[in-house]
């Protein structure tokens, strides 16, 4: 029996191209390299959310685009607050003008929390509101049926955790060293 192989649709295609870009940006050491690779893969990910009818979570990437830009400078100026906080209502408009039920509600939830994610200037605290974040995506990306996405929510998750992991390991050393030269000497009793 002769087996055809399965057909590549385009929104496979760009699915695919945005869990490459999903593998790679979590592994980034530094706050401006993770942004901008949040922003190249979610304008795969618009494309293959277009694709699939999933049209809130396609204007919800677009926005992640926008804040990941506009959050890449490490000083803050009023232009760049402005900007960035004109994202917020916008996240609220989009979900009202393509609302389509729980697609709609679980990404918009997911681009709230990396939102909060995109504007810490603090790696650890950007990491741990995205896997918050991630966590409605994934449940989003079962609803829509996307392989590809669920698949990248994943890995970006483990990639975080694994970094997390990381930096616990870095500072748990210079913690414990400030606890012991904070501790009283062994054998001195308070009077």
């Amino acid at each position: 029996m002769l087996s055809l192989p399965l057909p590549v649709t385009a929104a496979d295609a760009f699915g695919a191209a945005a869990f490459a870009g999903s593998c790679l940006w979590p592994l980034m050491k530094k706050r401006r390299a993770l942004l901008a690779g949040q922003a190249a893969t979610n304008l795969m990910f618009i494309i293959h959310y277009v694709l699939l009818g999933a049209h809130t979570a396609a204007a919800l990437c677009l926005l992640v685009v926008t804040q990941a830009l506009v959050a890449m400078p490490e000083g803050r100026n009023r232009w760049q607050t402005a900007a960035f906080a004109a994202t917020v209502p916008a996240i609220a408009a989009i979900a009202v003008f393509t609302w389509s039920g729980l697609p709609s509600a679980l990404s918009s939830l997911g681009i709230t929390f990396s939102t909060l994610a995109r504007w810490q200037s603090d790696a650890v605290r950007m990491r741990l509101l995205l896997l918050v974040a991630g966590a409605f995506w994934i449940s989003h990306n079962a609803v829509v049926m996307s392989p590809f996405a669920m698949a990248s929510d994943l890995f970006s998750a483990a990639a975080n955790l694994l970094r997390l992991r990381g930096e616990r390991r870095k500072t748990a050393p210079a913690a414990a060293a400030t606890a012991n030269a904070n501790a009283a000497p062994k054998g001195l009793a308070a009077a």
